[in-house]
């Protein structure tokens, strides 16, 4: 079944620094839908420039483009770092797409001129400068979407933005995932593939696609639904951190990628930003979002625990249900 997500326009909310005069909006309350029933929309009218948009995708896909035994040099031991070769699974389930992983400094210090050492030895300003610019973009974005969210929720933005939490604990990185097009000799057989269903670990996710599509969302009721991809728009899923931080009010779903086969003739791209907490950081829900009708449904936890526990039982799982009261 495929699904339009809720489109939520940024322009809409006006001044970045003056929130205060939003409640009642109605962009507003259609993000508060949105978050609560399927924990993914589209955001348009963004900001970010579609010629950086336009240059990161063609500088991943050269990227892509490389001698694997080029791409295999950026293979770190840092578990989710540097290049990871594509998996497929029995059946075609569970598969993994090949990808690229320029993570935190918590994780990995200076990770992206570390991976463009390995590839380039003798540099590639370009790449290195688009990548920065985009980054730097996303953490921007993802800032003004986390407000938004917790105004959506009821609470004071200048309070909370600006606790220890959400300033000096947290951080965002980019992963690319490429998905070749379907070989000739593939297309008789049909074979699709479909990456292992997961929830997002961190605060939220910011995902570039192309116009291939493949993404799907499992629903509350258990279903499958189709996104489809939308032009000049960023797809945004809550993650499990976040999931607990509303006290469950918002939604972290179950995802995947369906690709290959005769649905894909062509290669498809996929750029994820993950904003997210450093190790240390301890979620905690506020006390405006426990009451009667919404008692405290997980314990404190470190972030890092949550990441041990993740691992531990599994990506569908999520680390969160673990701290479950």
């Amino acid at each position: 079944m495929a699904s339009h997500l809720p489109v939520i326009d940024l322009s809409l909310f006006g001044d970045k620094e003056n929130l205060s005069h939003l409640e009642g909006n109605n962009e507003l309350k259609k993000l508060k839908d949105a978050c609560q029933e399927l924990g993914f929309f589209h955001v348009v009218n963004h900001g970010v420039d579609t010629t950086l948009i336009e240059k990161m995708d063609r500088a991943s896909r050269d990227m892509f483009s490389l001698p694997e035994e080029v791409k295999k040099r950026a293979i770190f031991p840092t578990p989710s770092a540097g290049y990871s070769t594509p998996t497929l699974g029995v059946d075609g389930k569970d598969s993994m797409p090949e990808s690229m992983h320029f993570p935190g400094p918590s994780v990995l210090p200076n990770s992206l001129d570390q991976v463009c050492t390995k590839l380039w030895p003798h540099g590639n300003h370009q790449f290195r400068e688009i990548a920065h610019a985009y980054n730097s973009n996303m953490m921007s974005l993802s800032e003004r979407i986390i407000q938004l969210i917790m105004l959506s929720l009821g609470l004071d933005v200048s309070k909370y933005y600006k606790s220890g939490l959400f300033t000096s604990l947290i951080e965002g990185y980019v992963r690319m995932n490429y998905y070749p097009g379907t070989k000739d000799e593939e297309e008789s057989q049909n074979a699709y593939k479909t990456s292992i269903s997961h929830t997002d670990i961190g605060i939220l996710t910011i995902l570039y696609q192309d116009d291939v599509g493949g993404l799907q969302i499992r629903t509350k009721e258990g279903c499958w639904i189709d996104v489809k991809p939308l032009k000049r728009s960023f797809v945004v899923n809550l993650g499990d951190c976040l999931q607990m931080w509303s006290n469950c009010r918002y939604r972290s779903a179950e995802h995947r990628v369906v690709y290959g086969g005769l649905k894909q003739k062509k290669e498809r791209l996929s750029i994820a930003f993950f904003f997210t907490f450093e190790e240390k950081a301890e979620i905690k829900a506020p006390e405006e979002l426990i009451t009667e009708e919404h008692p405290q449904k997980y314990n404190v936890a470190k972030f890092g625990d949550i990441i041990a526990q993740y691992f531990q039982l599994g990506p569908t799982l999520g680390g969160s249900n673990y701290f479950l009261i």
